[in-house]
């Protein structure tokens, strides 16, 4: 789906009393602590209960992982992965369903009042969005990697948001 499109989906949820400067796909950032101990314990499972080999261990891990960010974004209120529409004076947060459908608003962010921090973890930018005047936060996760489908977007979003307003 082209940032166009993106753009279309989140115009059909928020509205169009503002242009829609910039929309992109972003992840909710993972706890590596809780995903390392997630690791741990399917490791130990698999072990534990015999299950096949590699293939049957990097599928169980998977799985756990999935389920580790499932259970996040609930305790949160959010999505695994949310879709990002940016206008010129807010930052909407739209859920994304597993069937990459946008159905509802979940967060938004005045843009006068939040505070926008992007720092790089490898091929990924994490942004971190505070609005302490709403007392609301999220951390989410980007992709900028050449080979992402969602990269475009996604740097015009990281790029628009780390600009001094």
């Amino acid at each position: 789906m082209d940032e166009q499109e993106l753009k279309q989906e989140a115009a059909q949820i928020i509205g169009t009393g503002e242009e829609i400067l910039v929309a992109g796909i972003f992840g909710l950032q993972d706890d590596y602590v809780k995903i390392a101990i997630a690791g741990v314990v399917s490791g130990a499972a698999a072990a534990a209960l015999d299950v096949g080999g590699p293939l049957a261990h990097g599928a169980l891990a998977g799985a756990t992982l999935h389920a580790e960010r499932s259970v996040a974004a609930a305790d949160k209120g959010v999505t695994v992965r949310m879709l990002v529409a940016v206008t010129p004076t807010t930052i909407h947060v739209l859920d994304r369903t597993e069937l990459g459908k946008t159905t509802r608003e979940l967060m938004r962010f005045d843009r006068a009042t939040t505070t926008v921090q992007v720092t790089k973890f490898g091929l990924s930018r994490q942004l971190n969005l505070a609005d302490d005047a709403a007392d609301q936060r999220i951390g989410l996760t980007g992709s900028t990697a050449f080979f992402s489908p969602e990269a475009a977007g996604d740097k015009l979003i990281l790029h628009l948001l780390a600009e001094p307003s």
